[in-house]
């Protein structure tokens, strides 16, 4: 059971420590924030009471697909290791309820400290009640070989309003993408929904950043890949927002799960940041 839960670790987190920054709007900031406390919570106290304090009752984490967050943690014992990380990139719906948070994360062994640290980048969804907490309501992330994003800087952004077109919904826009994907294959989807500056991740590999590095990237293949979405929710200010679902070849069994983020940009719903997480192979 103490693997599980250190294989879930090395797909989860959040922050480490950031300095505050009176620049940032104050929903990004506090994002950034509440990112920043529960990183140092992680390696103050243990990845097992940092995550039952701030997953949300409902939170989704993976561990060869969808499961409850808090009930998985807490079912376990805490890990042997420290989990550390710190948020690259923020952004938060102009209504400040809905937001992303994703980063460079580093797993250390408590057993070993001098046994070489793993890395990777950790993908988190947070959403909070008016006037409450921040909470994580999705998690997933990668491993990749080196540091990659470790020293970059904090980009924190707060999503542009615009009137909400009730008719374009992140459901359509999902069924419209893997439309296209099952047809055209996913390199002309990925082409026709990605925004300028989307974040792609992909296990084994450095972040893909911006456009041009994403359709370069395997995900902009040619191969037909069926998405299947299985929940979805958008900002009350209707701009930003978030798919969790399955994939895998058309007409084959699922192949792995993925988050898609979505932000509405001028000239509609665009892909702000894609991850999946593959099953293993038997």
């Amino acid at each position: 059971m103490k693997r599980v839960l250190a294989a879930i670790a090395a797909t989860l987190a959040g922050c480490a420590s950031m300095p505050e920054s009176s620049s940032l709007p104050d929903a990004p900031a506090s994002l950034a924030a509440a990112e920043s406390a529960f990183a140092a919570q992680s390696v103050r106290e243990g990845m097992r009471a940092a995550f039952l304090a701030w997953l949300a009752p409902e939170a989704t984490l993976y561990r060869g697909g969808p499961v409850n967050g808090p009930a998985v943690i807490a079912a376990n014992p805490d890990p042997p290791i420290v989990l550390d990380w710190r948020p690259a990139f923020v952004e938060v719906a102009a209504s400040g309820e809905l937001g992303l948070s994703t980063g460079p994360w580093t797993v250390t062994s408590r057993r070993d400290p001098v046994a070489a640290p793993r890395h990777g980048q950790f993908v988190s969804v947070w959403k909070r009640a008016r006037g409450g907490p921040w909470r994580v309501l999705v998690d997933l992330g990668i491993s990749h070989p080196g540091a990659h994003l470790a020293d970059a800087p904090l980009l924190a952004r707060e999503t542009p309003a615009r009137d909400p077109d009730p008719s374009a919904t992140i459901g359509r826009a999902e069924a419209q993408f893997a439309s296209r994907a099952a047809t055209s294959g996913d390199a002309d989807a990925y082409a026709a929904w990605t925004s300028p500056s989307v974040r792609l991740y992909r296990d084994g590999q450095a972040p893909f950043l911006g456009r041009p590095a994403a359709l370069g990237s395997p995900a902009a293949r040619d191969a037909r890949t069926a998405w299947t979405v299985e929940a979805h929710e958008t900002s009350a200010s209707g701009d930003f927002g978030y798919a969790i679902g399955r994939y895998g070849p058309t007409g084959s069994a699922t192949a792995g799960h993925y988050l898609r983020v979505w932000r509405r940009e001028a000239d509609g719903w665009r892909i702000a940041l894609d991850v999946v997480n593959a099953l293993p192979q038997r």
